[in-house]
């Protein structure tokens, strides 16, 4: 039985891909197991349940402190409000995020459905990019409440995220992004 943090890493890469490709729901640890070339006792040896390594693989595919930094980094390299909030919307809505945008919602699902077991998932959820955006809005004197006015901002990206996962179309989705930022934020437009 190979052992040790190298193998560990290895299974944690394989099981990354497999849980991006194949997503979480209803997944066994003998399909998981299988699905990456491995066995049911190798896995719990490693990582001690499925619960473990699944929550492994989505930590390190959804890489939330990276995600934040990314984000807040396009936010302030914007000089108004409104292009932050925009540039914000590009980079979360990439096509290219849609297995991300999956597994996140899956994730959410399994916490909201456990939060004694997810409090800190749920937690960050609720409260990293309402902070980024807060902060990206704090000096615009335009705005007399950056949080309030964050909170709603993540409440609209979360809504479209979703239409994004069920297949509405891009063009409908961001025709709807904008028009929700000119009722948020008077000034915006299609920057």
């Amino acid at each position: 039985m190979a052992s040790g943090p190298s193998e560990r890493a290895r299974l944690l890469g394989l099981a990354r891909d497999y849980v991006l490709e194949h997503g979480v729901v209803d997944l066994s640890l003998s399909e998981l197991a299988r699905g990456i070339g491995s066995n049911n006792r190798m896995l719990l040896y490693h990582f001690k349940s499925l619960d473990q390594i699944l929550g492994a693989a989505i930590d390190e595919i959804l890489d939330r402190s990276l995600f934040v930094a990314k984000l807040t980094e396009l936010m302030l390299a914007e000089k108004s409000s409104e292009a932050r909030i925009a540039a914000a919307w590009q980079h979360i809505s990439n096509p290219e995020r849609l297995p991300h945008l999956r597994l996140f919602f899956a994730r959410f699902g399994m916490a909201s459905d456990r939060p004694d077991r997810y409090g800190p998932f749920l937690e960050r959820t609720r409260t990293e990019w309402t902070e980024a955006v807060a902060d990206a809005l704090a000096d615009d004197d335009r705005i007399p409440d950056p949080r309030l006015t964050a909170t709603a901002i993540v409440g609209v990206w979360r809504g479209l995220q979703v239409l994004l996962i069920a297949g509405d179309s891009r063009s409908i989705v961001d025709s709807s992004h904008t028009l929700a930022m000119k009722a948020l934020l008077p000034a915006y437009s299609d920057t």
